[in-house]
Parts: C-alpha cells; structure tokens; sequence
C-alpha cells in the first residue's frame, strides 16, 4: 500500500504540472492509470469530499443520479481548465446563479458550490458566486489540484456507469443499504410502461397497415408489395422516388383485433450472474433538493422534473391553464423589435438566436401540450365535440397539438396511438380490455419464483420526460450541426419534411440539388403555359426558396414559385417596364431579386444619359451670354459658391478683367475668401517677395517660418539650388532668411512642412538628395556619431575601442585624437602615443615642428566634424557640415547681426565673437620675446632651435602647410616665408602660433604680464561698470593694476569652460 500511494502522489503530481502547462490539453491515460490505484476515497480525493458528493446525491435511482454527478462534475472540471487558462474568458471573475448551464448541471446536485468555493469563488452573493476583490489571479497550483480531483471522480463515474471500473471495491464506503442491488437493477431492466410491453408490430393480422399496425389499409402498392391506410400511403409515397407508384384501392377489408401477445418470458428477468457491478448506497442520505411548484397548476413536482407532471408545463411557465389561445398569445406581452418569445417557457430571445437561451427548444418548436387536460363544460351540456371546432389531436411524442386528422404528427413525423378524438376512447377502452384478458388468460407464476415490484406512476413521469428531453437534445443537436455549416434551421426543416432522412445535411449536399432542378424544370414548363407570353425560366435560388417556405412540398413550391415570379412581373410593369422580355431576363441574371432587377432595367434605361455624360467636356462658360440668371445659376451649381451675390461677384470680375488674365478657378477662390471686391483684387495680384511678380494668392508658396509669398518659379529655384549646393541648414526663405534654426525640434518641425511643399516642386533625384542631407543631419546629432579622418565618411560607432575602422574607406584611426591608427597606439594614452612619435618615429622628427601645427588641426565644437587646419589664413571658420560660425583659436561661437546673446553688448549689431584673453585673436599680436616671457615664468620648456633629425624645407623657409590662392584656385603648400634665428626653424607668425598653443595647453593666464592701459580695456571687455571700481585718489597705478587682474581672475577665470579642443 505504501508503494500505491507513493505511485499515486508522483503521478498526481505530474497530471497537475500538465494541467499547470497546458490547461486545454487532455490527459486521459495518466488519469486512468490513477483510478486503476487500489486505494480509498480518502487517500485518492485530496482537495473534495468524494464520498460526502456521492453519499448526498445518489438516491434510489442509482444510473440516472450517478450520470446527473458525472455531467456535473463536467462542467466543473471546464470551470477549472477555464481558470488555469493563460487567456480566460471575459467574465471569469463571476458564477451567475441564473447561467442555464450553472443551474442545470452543477446547482442539481449539492457539494457543487462547495467545489467553486474550493478554485476560489468564495464571495456567495445574492445572484452569484464571486472571486474577491483582493485576488487578482486565481491560486494557480491549487485550482489545478482540485480540478484532478474533479477529473479522478468524473473518471470512476463514467466508468462505474459502463460497468468497466478496475476496483469497484473501492466504493465499499457507500454501500450500506439493507437490500441487495440486483433487485434495484432488475426493477431498472423491467419496463416502465405496461403498454409499451406489449410489441404489437409483431402481432400484426394479414389485413392491417403494415406501417402503423392500427388501422385497415386502403390502399395497395404493387411495386412497394404494401397495403397501407390512407395517412400512412400518404405519407409514404410523398418521396420523389416513389410518387409514380400506382395504387390500387382494397376491398372486403374487415378490421380485425391482434391476438394476444404470449406470456412474459422468465428469462428476460435478469440473473444475479449478469448483473450490473454497481454498489448499493447507504440510506443515510441528507435532505434532498427541495422540489419545485409549478407557477400554472400549483402541482409540487421532483427537483429535476423539467415539465409539471399534471398539465405538462415546465417550470419557468407561468401562464394560467385556463386561458384561451387568443389570451396566451396577448399574454407574451410586446415583443421588441426583431425578438422572439419561446413557445414552452415564454422567454424572450434575440433575433439571431435559433434555439431559445433557457430550455434550449428550438424557436419552431410550438407549445407543450396539455395532456389529458379537458376544457370546462357547463352543467348540462354534453362532453362532446362542439360544431364549427377544429378537429384536433395531441402527438404522443413531441406533444404537438395537430389539426388535420390522421396519426402522423407534422411536427416530428411520428405516428400516434390516438388518431381521431372521437375513436381515442373506443381504441383506450379496447386495448385495456386486451390486457385485461391478457392478465387472466396469463398462467399462473411458481410462487417461488421472483416478482418483479410495480412501477411507479412518478417514475413513469420521469422516463417520460426523460424522453420528451432526448428527443429535444437530438433535434438541438442536428440545428446545430447545421448552423455550424451555414444552413438555416428551415432547410433542415424541410429536408425531413421531404425525404425523412435521418442525416438531413448530408441530404441537402447530395441530393438536393436534383430536387431543385427538377422542380426549377417543372415550374418553368408550367410557367411557359402563361398567357402573355409566360413566366421565363426559373432560377434554383427562387425554387429554392419557395421550397423552404412549403417545408419540402413540391407542388405548393411550384406554385408559389409561380406566384412570386407573377407579382415580380406585375410590380416591374406597374414601374414602367412593359416590356416582358428584358424583365425576365433581368429576373434571371439576379436570381429573382426584385430590387437588383430594377436596378439593372434603369441601368440600361441611363446608358445614353451615362454615355452624353462622359463623352465630352463642360462647355466653357460665356460670360456674354443675355440670359444672366442661367449663367448664375450654372455658376451656384457648377461651381459651390456660397450664396447669389458671390456668383454674380464672379460675373462682373470676368467682365472687367480683359487685359489682367485672370483664370476663372482664382477668382473663385478669391470670391470665395472674401465678399469685398477691393480684398479679392488684391488677393488676385499677389506680389512675389524675390521678383515682384503679381500672382493670385492661391497659386503663391507660403512658408510656415514667415510671412513671404513666393511664386512657384523662385521657390522651386531657389529651394533646387540649395539642396544641390548648400547646407541643410540654408534651406531657409529667400527673402527674409527666415527661420534661424538653433534648436533640434524647431528644425524637425520645420523641415517636416517643407518636405510636403518640396515634393511637388521638385525633380525626383533633387528630392531624394534633400531626404539624404536631412537623414545626415539627425545622425550628427547622436552622441556616438563619429567622422573619419581619412575620408570624411560619418557612422555610428558604438564600440568602447579606441580603434575604429571606417566602414567606407576601411582605414583606421582614434576615435579620442583622431589620428590615424598605428600599433603603437595600442595600450598608450593619445598623449603617450603622441610623445612615443616624437622620440621614436624619423619621419616626425624630420618635419619638426610644422608637424606639430599640423597635427593641432580643428574640429567642429558642434558636430565634431575634423579639419586639417591649413596655418595662415582668418580665424573665423565655418564648418562644412552643420554650418556652425567658430574661432579656430578658441573654439567659441561667432555670432550674427543682433544674435548674440548679451543683451548689452556694445558690437552686437556686427559679426563678432567673445574671445577669452588667452586666445589666439588677442596673443597674436604680441612680441614673440613676451610670450617667451610668460612660458619662462610658469617654468614651460620651448624650442628655440630645430628638433634634431629636422631636415629643410625644399627651397629653404618656413616648412608649415598653408592655404594659398592661385590662378586655379586655393592650394596647400608649405608657408616658405624667412625663419628668424631661435624660431626653431619657423617663420615669426607660426612660431607666435606655437608658443600661444604651449600656453593654452598649460591654461596660462597672460594677465600677469597685461599693462595698466591693456587690463583696463581687458576688463571693460569682460565686465560691467558695476564690477570695475574706479582707481583712487590714494591708490597708485601699480597697486590699481594689481587689483584690476585680481578682479579678472576671479571674475573672468580661465578654466575647462573654455570649448577649446585640448591636447
């Protein structure tokens, strides 16, 4: 037993890691091998109380109580899968107490609710059972374990009930009644109604209908080799295949009783040895479900009772009996648009549902009948059939109540035992009276053998309505099937109606289409038989729909095909079509379709009207015609002005413009604008900001920058020109040179207007060449955007590594010092690479010093974009990419007419830029021994003479590298000017160019070395009058001096906020 249970837990385990894993899928070996485990309720059920479940709901009725848990526990096991689903369903939170499915499954039986609370609906509310708010998701590892449980006992049920469970000794625990069950399972194996005991088909007389068995026949088939009575010869040759029988009629024909049936035989009593495996139940059981009273007769029946046993109502009907049908149909109240009320229990359904949502009958199906229920009769008037009703009878299978005589119901197709209402008693009173006879006649039993107990009159109620529920369930069942597929309830109708198949689906896709068109042939040959020149052939669509509406009957389908098609005609005439041959081709080719007809026939009606339309151009509008309120009013519809007097504002411009030009769509717009003649003149001759050219307003360009009109000549020039040859940034207005674009999201907003404007005025490639510049220019702006300093190629580089290789040139260099890459540099600071070359490479010690002014070249403070700064030109650079203004020296901004950003700024109507005092723009004019000076102060060693290995330039002179101008433009070349002694090797403005670089590189302040003229004009630069005190009177010049550079160099200091690019 210890192994047992170490198997089961170990094998539980996994079902609920599966359960976990993948809720949808079903595992039914590894619960089989679970319930095949020799081990009690106890040990199996963790999480439910099984054996409470059984013990409270199984009664005497063992099967059906067993089968009720089992579809229960169903529904519970799909609320558990529901739950451990990753996608739930959309009201997962909540259990509604009137859900149809809850209240018939899971509410029939007790414990149910108890399950629910166990997943975690815990919250019990007046109309339902709920999560609590707290939780947001369920207890993922315990639902799943109760939802084993729930499938372990589902599992043993199911096999209980096919007599296949591996241990049923382990249901021991139950069986604690005092009688044996075979008696329980033979009392079930008896039959429950004496009539249906007796098998009167198999004791047919020679002379009665050899379909129902009741009645004479009348009628004899010789190709069918039957003699059957009228109803069933009806019914019988209805089918296509055998309406061409001939049937002759039968005479001297006497109606005889069948014999009596024999005796019951004993071997149909059930043995103990073949007796069912099932346990017998304590009879210790709780209180049952309490019953229901039924709302129309006041009758108490059992809890799971669907129809009140006294006047066949279900439960939800509450309807008086006693009403007439005039009353009954008044009494379902006004219905809202497009819904339906159920026939059985009055419940009001939408229009799209077939079956109704609470006692799932179809919406065909009519009202359960009442029985044996008989109408009130006043005293003294006799209990017969009164003149002028209806005959009627009630089927005894689906209870519908039937108005033509006969016994095939025509409803279900089923045949009756009580036919007539007059021959019902007759035929009542004779089969009694045989069963009577039948019981006297009978021998007597041993006595010592077993008598099977009497049946129940509840319990014939419940088979009843037992089958009264499966026969529903097989017609929900086959609609169903047939919505699934798209067919209409109706079609199925009609199929059974008509062929009487047991599969109507496969019917209708086999069969009927022969059955349409042979009627669609037969409708048209009788439709040709028209006077006036016939009815045209008839479509499968129409016979088919006519075919649905007589449910299956080929003659009334015919006729009403023919009728539908009459009144299609008649309609189509009445509209003016008299003519019968295009109106019944237009039927045809729509399929019957009246309204698509007449849409065709006008079709046809407007095709020169269509063809006049578009064959040719609007007649141009002559504005001289004599009739002025034509001319206005084609104007007001031609045109959409908005009122009279714009039309004839339109009309008196044409007129006086004879010289000015003007096309009739401008001054539409213009009119359209504006009511004022003078504004719409003006609005007419619009003049362009670049060449005066007047315009009307509509066909100006406008910029969202400005308020300049542009003809479209100058802005598709202008606009071409500058994309071609410009920056992105110079793609402004011609005129006023607006707007000035400093910030990145000013940019963007405005370049995205533009794009639309570009993309109808310029060619294809000028275009594609202005989205590549704009693509550029938003990739400068990331951080890691580097270009390359053999090839000016730009790229993202996202990598930690010094090295980076260009992806266009595939050559290498820093990232950090922008030189190009060499082995050496690997490991060593950009500084400690540059010393390495200094000592150690031949070709820079060769060039000296005018290497090392070529190797302080410049780069964009903005972009970051490298130049190799070629010495001796202007300081003020403006960079190639983005367009930034800067000084080569400084690497501050230079600012435009009235943008610099010092309000009180003495230069700032002119291009100038703030400079700090160490840059190059104010220490270039400087003596060459000051600077010295400065260096030898701060103890800053400097060359005087050549580097060793330093060879002369071709020519003798200066060997750095400058910009020229020549005949074929500018030109690199070595500066050659003089170089003075101790100038090491350079001329006086490039070696001036090396010593303030040694000083920059060693943030040196040249205030100390500034005279009293040069600090105070240093200070009216930098400071306000606020800050510069006056000398005084006591003070000499020294002193002053002195506290005027104190003041300097705290108030200006000279720092890492300079943007110069240090070495």
């Amino acid at each position: 037993m210890g192994e047992a249970s170490h198997r089961f837990a170990s094998l539980r385990q996994e079902l609920v890691a599966k359960l976990i894993g993948s809720p949808s899928e079903q595992s039914p070996e590894l619960v089989q091998r679970l319930v095949e485990l020799p081990l009690s309720l106890a040990q199996k059920y963790l999480e439910i109380d099984a054996k409470g479940i059984l013990q409270a709901n199984v009664k005497e009725q063992f099967q059906v109580d067993l089968r009720m848990i089992s579809t229960a526990f169903n529904i519970l096991e799909k609320y558990g899968r529901n739950l451990l689903h990753p996608r739930k369903p959309h009201f997962w939170r909540t259990v509604k107490f009137n859900n149809p499915v809850f209240r018939d499954t899971v509410d029939t039986i007790q414990g149910g609710r108890d399950v629910l609370r166990l997943y975690g609906y815990s919250e019990e509310k007046a109309d339902g059972l709920y999560f609590p708010d707290r939780l947001l998701e369920p207890n993922i590892p315990h639902v799943a374990s109760v939802t084993v449980d729930v499938m372990m006992l589902r599992t043993e049920l199911n096999l209980l009930l096919s007599d296949t469970h591996p241990n049923p000794q382990a249901l021991q625990e139950l069986m604690q009644r005092d009688y044996s069950l075979q008696v329980d399972i033979a009392a079930d194996a008896m039959p429950l109604n004496p009539l249906s005991a007796i098998s009167l088909a198999g004791n047919l007389p020679p002379h009665t209908c050899l379909l129902c068995g009741l009645e004479a026949p009348s009628q004899h088939c010789s190709a069918c080799n039957q003699s059957l009575c009228p109803n069933c010869d009806w019914l019988f040759h209805k089918h296509p295949s055998r309406t061409h029988h001939h049937r002759v009629p039968v005479k001297n024909q006497t109606w005889q009783n069948p014999p009596p049936p024999p005796p019951p035989s004993l071997c149909s009593i059930p043995s103990e040895s073949t007796s069912l495996r099932l346990p017998a139940v304590s009879r210790s059981l709780p209180n049952p479900r309490p019953p229901w009273r039924c709302a129309s007769c006041q009758k108490t029946n059992d809890a799971r009772s669907v129809l009140c046993a006294d006047c066949d109502r279900p439960r939800g009907c509450k309807t008086p009996q006693s009403l007439s049908p005039e009353e009954e149909l008044s009494s379902l109240g006004q219905l809202a648009r497009g819904r339906w009320s159920c026939q059985t229990c009055t419940f009001e359904n939408e229009a799209a549902t077939v079956l109704c949502a609470v006692c799932e009958r179809p919406r065909l199906a009519g009202r359960p009948g009442t029985g044996d229920a008989k109408p009130l009769i006043a005293w003294g008037e006799e209990n017969g059939p009164q003149q002028g009703d209806a005959p009627s009878w009630q089927c005894e299978h689906c209870t519908f109540r039937n108005s033509v005589r006969g016994r095939i119901c025509e409803m279900c197709n089923c045949t009756s035992l009580h036919s007539d209402p007059q021959q019902s008693p007759q035929l009542e009173k004779e089969v009694v009276g045989r069963l009577k006879r039948e019981v006297v006649e009978a021998p007597a039993e041993p006595k010592g053998l077993w008598r099977a107990p009497p049946i129940s009159s509840e319990e014939v109620e419940h088979q009843r309505q037992e089958k009264l529920r499966e026969d529903g369930q097989k017609m929900v069942t086959m609609i169903r099937e047939a919505e699934s597929v798209g067919v209409a309830p109706e079609m199925v109708a009609a199929a059974l109606c008509y062929s009487g198949a047991e599969l109507p689906l496969a019917w209708l896709n086999s069969e009927l289409p022969c059955v349409l068109e042979g009627m669609a042939e037969l409708a048209t040959q009788r439709g040709e038989k028209e006077p006036g020149g016939g009815l045209g052939a008839i479509t499968l669509q129409e016979v088919q729909t006519a075919w649905v509406a007589s449910r299956g009957d080929v003659d009334e389908a015919v006729s009403r095909c023919l009728s539908a098609r009459r009144s299609k005609v008649r309609e189509l005439k009445a509209l003016g079509f008299e003519e019968r041959g295009p109106v019944l081709q237009a039927l045809y080719q729509n399929n019957g379709d009246l309204w698509r007809a007449l849409v065709q026939l006008q079709r046809a009606r407007l095709a020169p009207f269509h063809q006049r339309l578009w064959e040719s151009e609007d007649p141009p509008v002559d504005f001289h015609t004599p009739d002025r309120q034509a001319l206005l009013r084609r104007l007001l519809a031609s045109l959409s002005l908005p009122s009279w007097g714009r039309a004839e504002l339109v009309v008196s411009l044409m007129l006086e413009q004879p010289n000015e030009g003007w096309e009739l769509a401008d001054i539409v717009e213009a009119v359209k604008a504006s009511p004022s003649r003078d504004f719409i003149k003006r609005l007419l001759s619009w003049e362009c900001a670049v060449c005066s050219l007047a315009l009307p307003r509509n066909k100006m360009q406008l910029l969202t920058s400005c308020e300049c009109t542009i003809c479209p000549e100058c802005f598709a020039l202008h606009f071409t020109i500058a994309v071609k040859e410009k920056h992105i940034t110079d793609l402004v207005c011609p005129a006023c040179s607006e707007p000035e674009i400093s910030d990145e999201t000013e940019l963007l907003n405005y370049f995205s207007t533009l794009d639309i404007q570009l993309r109808s005025c310029l060619d294809q490639e000028t275009y594609e060449l202005f989205h590549k510049k704009l693509t550029e220019h938003v990739l400068m702006q990331d951080p890691k955007f580097q270009w390359c300093t053999h090839c000016s190629f730009g790229f993202i580089y996202e990598s930690e590594q010094l090295e980076a290789k260009c992806p266009q040139c595939r050559k290498s260099f820093c990232v950090q010092c922008k030189r190009q890459w060499e082995p050496q540099h690997q490991g060593l600071t950009c500084d400690g690479f540059l010393e390495w070359k200094r000592t150690n490479d031949p070709e820079y010690q060769a060039q000296g010093l005018a290497v090392y002014l070529q190797e302080n070249g410049i780069a964009c403070p903005k972009c970051k974009f490298s130049y190799a700064l070629a010495r001796g030109g202007c300081m003020h650079f403006q960079c190639s990419q983005c367009r930034h203004h800067f000084c080569s020296g400084c690497y501050g901004t230079f600012y435009a007419s009235n943008k610099c950003p010092i309000a009180q700024c003495p230069i700032r109507r002119s291009l100038h830029g703030h400079h700090p005092r160490d840059c190059l723009f104010y220490l270039r004019d400087w003596s060459v021994p000051r600077l010295q000076r400065l260096l030898q102060d701060n103890n800053v060693a400097f060359n005087t003479d050549p580097p060793a290995g330093t060879r002369a330039a071709p020519g003798g002179g200066c060997r750095v590298m400058e910009q020229k101008e020549t005949m074929s433009g500018l030109k690199d070349e070595p500066c050659g000017k003089e170089t003075p002694a101790e100038y090491a090797g350079l001329c006086e403005a490039h070696y001036k160019e090396y010593l303030v670089s040694l000083i920059n590189s060693q943030a040196l302040d040249p205030a100390v070395l500034y005279t009293l003229q040069e600090v105070e004009i240093v200070c009216r630069r930098h400071l306000t009058a606020a800050q510069l005190l006056p000398q005084g009177p006591a003070e000499d010049e020294e002193a002053y001096r002195g506290r005027l550079i104190q003041i300097l160099r705290d108030q200006v200091p000279l720092g890492l906020e300079i943007p110069r690019r240090r070495k």
